[in-house]
């Protein structure tokens, strides 16, 4: 089975369909169901006792954990001298702490199933945007922790991809700043960035994609 965090909407989404399609069991974590899941675990992923209860209920299925797949995020639009701390709170708890502590309490099992692992950062983990300090430190951190990973399953099975896609349509931006008039005709389809992803889970299991940037591309 596929385990995504966020496939509600966006490119969690677009992944679990992909997934749907190839005749993969499918479990969705977030606060709203996916429609192309077959098991939705219907939490919030900001705070540590739903993290744990998310993680209990993967552990209760009896399928082979073949990936998880972070992508539950949040965006942060906001000038530096209007950060508050619980702006930075909501970001880390949702953008960090859910992969890091869903990782933690399904050790044992993704061992045992020889689980990839995908963290979902951004472009914006890479670089620098005005107005996005928390949201770009929070997508540094998310590297970070694949990096960590990488290093805690060197020697064993398992993969570690840190994927890092540019702009693509989402809500995310819409969500964030409540303005639903975002122009996306330049900004990459979300399906098309799933299809990629899953194109490199698919590779043998010796081949490892490390880190993965996916720039969007405009053409005039």
């Amino acid at each position: 089975m596929i385990v995504i965090t966020g496939a509600s909407d966006g490119l969690g989404l677009q992944l679990a369909r992909l997934y749907q399609e190839a005749g993969k069991k499918v479990v969705n974590i977030s606060r709203r169901p996916c429609k192309y899941a077959d098991v939705n675990i219907e939490l919030s992923l900001r705070e540590g006792p739903d993290i744990k209860k998310a993680a209990d209920a993967v552990t209760a299925l009896d399928d082979e954990i073949e990936a998880i797949v972070y992508c539950a995020g949040v965006l942060s639009v906001q000038p530096l001298g209007e950060i508050d701390e619980s702006e930075i709170k909501r970001l880390m708890s949702t953008n960090v702490k859910s992969q890091i502590l869903l990782t933690s309490y399904l050790l044992e099992r993704i061992e045992h199933d020889v689980a990839d692992i995908v963290c979902v950062s951004s472009t914006v983990g890479t670089k620098a945007y005005l107005d996005q300090a928390v949201y770009g430190a929070s997508k540094w951190a998310v590297r970070g922790f694949a990096k960590n990973l990488q290093e805690e399953f060197r020697n064993k099975a398992n993969r570690v991809i840190s994927f890092c896609p540019g702009g693509f349509e989402s809500k995310i931006f819409e969500k964030a700043t409540g303005k639903s008039n975002q122009d996306f005709t330049h900004w990459m389809k979300a399906e098309d960035v799933a299809r990629f992803m899953k194109q490199i889970l698919d590779l043998p299991k010796n081949m490892e994609v490390s880190e993965v940037i996916v720039n969007r591309k405009a053409i005039k």
